[in-house]
């Protein structure tokens, strides 16, 4: 497929994984370490900063959704870490948590290694019937282009009914 690396779409199964995983490692890293050593930094000393990025980082340091992160491994302890790569939208504030009451970086990173894995193993799965049914819709093969319609059908039903039920739910919060 035009665009997708030849190590992706016809590479062996394993070095895909394997790729994956030392994405997500270093993502995770990332958040954490971003986290752990800019929280005593950025909060000691961005309280009078004039740097932008500074004063966003202290305000999303500070903000509801990395103490939600904060408070996610301190109720749940660290199995948390590893369940966080198998959720969409909590596992920044996660990772981020971590870092922010400096849990031991060693702990921290055998902790995530089972969730490194089942990341990379769902993500690549996932890439390459994508990838392998976009050839196929390509083609012209019905059963491809019956699937993808079909993908495309429950997405939108999905976020149909998600809209719903947040406009639901904001109507009952505003009475």
């Amino acid at each position: 497929m035009h665009g997708v690396p030849q190590f992706i779409s016809e590479g062996p199964f394993p070095i895909l994984v394997a790729f994956l995983t030392g994405v997500v490692f270093f993502r995770s890293q990332g958040t954490y370490w971003l986290a752990r050593l800019v929280t005593t930094g950025v909060i000691i000393g961005s309280t009078n900063s004039k740097n932008l990025f500074i004063q966003r980082t202290h305000r999303w340091l500070e903000g509801a959704s990395v103490q939600h992160g904060v408070d996610m491994v301190d109720r749940w302890g660290l199995i948390v870490i590893p369940l966080s790569f198998l959720t969409i939208g909590i596992q920044t504030i996660i990772h981020a948590g971590a870092g922010v009451v400096k849990l031991n970086w060693l702990l921290y990173t055998l902790t995530a290694i089972p969730g490194y894995l089942a990341w990379a193993f769902l993500y690549a799965t996932v890439t390459l019937s994508i990838i392998k049914t976009g050839e196929a819709a390509i083609l012209g093969k019905t059963w491809a282009i019956l699937a993808t319609l079909a993908v495309l059908v429950i997405t939108v039903l999905f976020t149909i009914r998600r809209y719903k039920a947040a406009k639901i739910h904001a109507t009952q919060i505003e009475n």
